[in-house]
């Protein structure tokens, strides 16, 4: 059990490194920032293949 949660905590702090220097932590492309009608976010550029998205 102890291993599965460091794994967890490994992936997660990863993941927000990932997030913090834009790179998407789905497929390693770059985030942009995307607009739609209620507010911009941030998207894969390699979208539709990727189709990861975060709030801004």
């Amino acid at each position: 059990m102890r291993n599965h949660n460091e794994n967890v905590n490994a992936r997660k702090f990863r993941t927000q490194s990932y997030i913090k220097n834009g790179i998407c932590p789905e497929c390693g492309g770059k985030l942009i920032i995307r607009n739609r009608k209620f507010g911009s976010f941030y998207g894969c550029s390699n979208y539709p293949k990727c189709k990861f998205t975060i709030n801004k």
